[in-house]
């Protein structure tokens, strides 16, 4: 008795499926951003970071010829630059005005018994000078728009071009911190329990380059 093979199924005879494009909805994920934002807002933490300004160290620095500096040609006349410098070296702190190497507007202040540089007399001498040197040049305050706050501030201007200006020179072993606490310390000084502004644009130099205003 043989047996009869059963063929193969046949194709089915349903229509196939078509696919229609479905917008997707997003009103629900869009309510639950709305619901999010002031969620995260409420719980996020602002954290108000210091910052301080500096310019680069200069490509060259002229002084002044000793005709210029003698004043024979137009005669004695008051100083328009302060020329402030500030020299830290691996055993003293040198500062100096008016580019003097010695007299009056030239200081030596020596390390700390513990071998830091001594940051407190720094800034009692930066007081001095801007006190005694710099206030007595006082000619007005302005308003300035600043362009990086989008607010204007007051400032004070000076005789001397350079009021507002330090030079800030080191040497090369010079650790960060100590960098650190220099730009600081010359920022601004606690006096009678009041905050006193010193010198605001620090200028961060090569030993190299102020190496011929201080010895």
């Amino acid at each position: 008795m043989g047996y009869k093979l059963k063929s193969a199924f046949k194709p089915s005879e349903r229509k196939r499926r078509e696919f229609e494009d479905i917008e997707i909805n997003l009103t629900p994920i869009m309510n639950l951003v709305v619901v999010l934002i002031p969620l995260l807002l409420q719980t996020v933490a602002f954290i108000n970071l210091g910052r301080i300004d500096y310019k680069p160290p200069p490509v060259s620095m002229t002084t002044p010829s000793q005709g210029e500096e003698s004043g024979a040609s137009a005669g004695p006349a008051e100083p328009t630059i302060l020329n402030l410098v500030v020299n830290i070296r691996d055993s003293v702190t040198q500062i100096s005005i008016f580019g003097d190497v010695s007299g009056e507007n030239y200081w030596e202040i020596p390390l700390n018994e513990d071998g830091l540089h001594n940051f407190a007399e720094l800034q009692r001498i930066l007081h001095f000078i801007k006190t005694e040197k710099v206030e007595p040049t006082f000619i007005k305050t302005e308003t300035i728009f600043d362009s990086t706050t989008n607010k204007p501030y007051e400032e004070r201007i000076y005789r001397l071009e350079d009021a507002h200006t330090i030079r800030l020179a080191a040497t090369p072993n010079l650790d960060y911190q100590s960098l650190v606490w220099l730009l600081d310390y010359t920022q601004s000084v606690v006096v009678d329990d009041s905050l006193y502004t010193l010198f605001t644009q620090p200028v961060l130099c090569q030993l190299q380059t102020v190496a011929v205003l201080v010895k």
